[in-house]
């Protein structure tokens, strides 16, 4: 069963691409995730010690490069992966891994250049690590999927 066309999925890749640069602005800042975990447990009326916070902010900030490019990856796989084959390309996870490492390192460099920002090798570093946390997500749920469809068949990766 496909759950999107090709083109959908690209569709859905460029949109996230895009988002991921966006977020990439100024007023996504650190202080600025900062201010918006402050206000969220004062809300909450959670007090919380500024080192702490700190810690917060940081773990905050460091998953979502985690997440977004475990989506990115996920989604470029699915542009890439042969249309209508249910089961896991090697191929397409190793272009998807590799655009989406490439895509991190023009991120950060976009960064350099936007005021507030820095570049960070560490970021790439996590994204990259996020984009394969994605795949290999990916890899299990495929694989499951085949294990629960042909339970007699004998399944590997190719």
């Amino acid at each position: 069963m496909k759950l999107f066309s090709r083109k959908a999925w690209l569709l859905l890749t460029a949109a996230w691409a895009v988002m991921i640069f966006d977020l990439s602005r100024a007023p996504y800042s650190s202080a600025s995730s900062a201010r918006f975990i402050s206000i969220v447990l004062g809300w909450l009326s959670v007090s919380i010690l500024s080192p702490n916070l700190g810690l917060m902010n940081t773990l905050l900030r460091k998953s979502a490069h985690l997440s977004e490019y475990a989506v990115l990856a996920v989604f470029l796989y699915n542009s890439l992966k042969p249309a209508g084959d249910p089961s896991w390309s090697r191929k397409a996870a190793h272009w998807a891994l590799l655009a989406s490492a490439g895509y991190s390192l023009t991120d950060e460099f976009h960064q350099r250049f936007v005021p507030g920002r820095h570049a960070s090798l560490f970021d790439c570093v996590l994204d990259t690590t996020g984009a394969s946390f994605g795949l290999l997500i990916l890899s299990i749920a495929i694989l499951g999927v085949q294990v629960r469809r042909y339970p007699h068949r004998p399944r590997e990766l190719s």
